[in-house]
């Protein structure tokens, strides 16, 4: 990972009265039969073209019904097209230091390094810069302690030890009222074990190349995002529990974004071995929905169900790549505006019908209930083995930034080759 070096000179004249400086540089549910890829084009509403240009509970199965009627189309109004600005982040870059996508826009995010004066943490040296006596304790201190920073500081934590949940005293490592955060994994040592990230309130935040896995206390998710945070990056993580001998309703979330929350980029995450791994929307109420969140280039495997589940907001999945997902994948309810887009789909969905809304369970729907479908627009995704004769585009949703999508295949191979934690070069000095 590329740092800014004046980063480093500001965090030297920032010294006095901060923290102490540290110099920093899934087992399916059944076996796949052999199959030929399909890509399907929507039918019933434009296309989207593959580059748009900038313009600025429960997860059960159920007991199969009668076929649904065809949706309705809606009638949204496409963005207008515009040209790209120059230096627009509009290309595919797994090593990229900066976010594709809604993160990308609100002034950016980045993180720790986005502050008038940095302040550089190496996880594994706390003693050095903390009284505290665990690794975990001594983050938790430094979170906190980054609340009472003068305006515009920023944090960076390099995380290259395992932080355990008997290290902290605390139900969750929490990032509350802050600005400008980056929590970084270190080559393949920053693991979190049973202790998950809160993030409420707060804006300008980073989790990079982290292991995330078995969160079962505090709030339960590995990753939660709420209290109308904004300008939010998730990237190159991996996220996971256990799916085998465990209640469906044992763990919460993987990654869960509620509350109002902006401008959030999910990318390059593996997530896998879950029951419900992602909510965009805790509660059926509009008014408390998130909104602006792009997936792109995220594994999901072996999950049950919520990759994600969708509430209300405009959300662009993009290029992501979904494996034994056993009974629906993309979710969306009230309202929600999805672009769906060169995505793979692969052993996806049970295909049965949902008896609360006679939806087919498969890559993209509306089931378990709620009390209005949402909407999407499928543009060039590719199906093995996953129910998908039934869909169409419901919407002509298209989204208000710059990029570039690749097609299914080429999806597959990049996500293949660079998703999860231990992927991008992260190194303290």
């Amino acid at each position: 990972m590329t740092t800014n070096p004046w980063a480093r000179v500001r965090s030297l004249l920032a010294a006095a009265g901060s923290l102490t400086l540290i110099a920093a540089a899934c087992a399916p549910s059944s076996e796949p039969q052999e199959s030929v890829v399909e890509v399907v084009e929507p039918t019933g509403t434009p296309v989207t073209p593959s580059v748009t240009p900038s313009t600025s509970p429960s997860a059960t199965s159920s007991e199969p019904v009668a076929d649904p009627e065809p949706a309705a189309a809606t009638e949204d109004e496409a963005t207008a097209p515009a040209e790209a600005e120059p230096g627009s982040a509009d290309a595919i870059d797994p090593h990229a230091d900066a976010p594709l996508g809604y993160a990308a826009m609100n002034g950016g995010t980045s993180g720790g390094f986005g502050g008038d004066t940095v302040t550089e943490l190496v996880l594994s040296e706390y003693r050095d810069w903390s009284g505290a006596p665990t690794p975990g304790q001594a983050l938790h201190q430094a979170l906190q302690e980054h609340r009472k920073a003068a305006d515009g500081a920023g944090l960076v934590v390099y995380v290259d030890v395992t932080v355990t949940r008997d290290q902290v005293d605390a139900e969750d490592l929490v990032l509350k009222d802050v600005s400008h955060v980056s929590l970084l994994g270190v080559g393949d040592s920053g693991e979190l074990d049973g202790i998950g990230i809160g993030i409420s309130r707060s804006h300008d935040i980073v989790l990079r190349n982290l292991t995330i896995h078995h969160v079962s206390e505090g709030q339960g998710d590995a990753v939660g995002v709420a209290g109308a945070s904004t300008n939010v990056w998730i990237d190159h993580n991996t996220f996971f529990s256990e799916i085998d001998g465990v209640d469906k309703d044992f763990y919460d979330g993987l990654v869960d974004i509620k509350q109002n929350t902006e401008y959030v980029t999910v990318s390059w995450n593996e997530f896998h071995s879950h029951w419900k791994a992602s909510l965009v929307g805790h509660e059926d109420n509009a008014a408390t929905a998130p909104d602006g969140i792009t997936f792109h280039h995220n594994r999901f495997s072996d999950i049950n169900s919520r990759t994600p589940l969708i509430r209300a907001a405009d959300v662009h999945m993009l290029n992501n790549v979904f494996e034994d997902i056993h009974g629906s994948a993309i979710n969306a309810r009230i309202g929600a505006r999805v672009l769906v887009e060169g995505n793979h789909f692969d052993n996806v969905g049970s295909g049965g019908t949902d008896r609360e809304t006679g939806h087919v369970s498969g890559p993209v729907g509306w089931w378990y209930g709620g009390d209005e479908t949402g909407h999407w627009n499928l543009v060039d995704n590719a199906y093995v083995d996953s129910p998908h004769e039934h869909l169409e585009s419901t919407t002509d949703f298209t989204v208000p930034y710059a990029y570039e999508a690749q097609s299914p295949e080429e999806a597959l191979a990049a996500v293949e080759a660079h998703a999860g934690s231990g992927v991008i070069d992260v190194t303290s000095r």
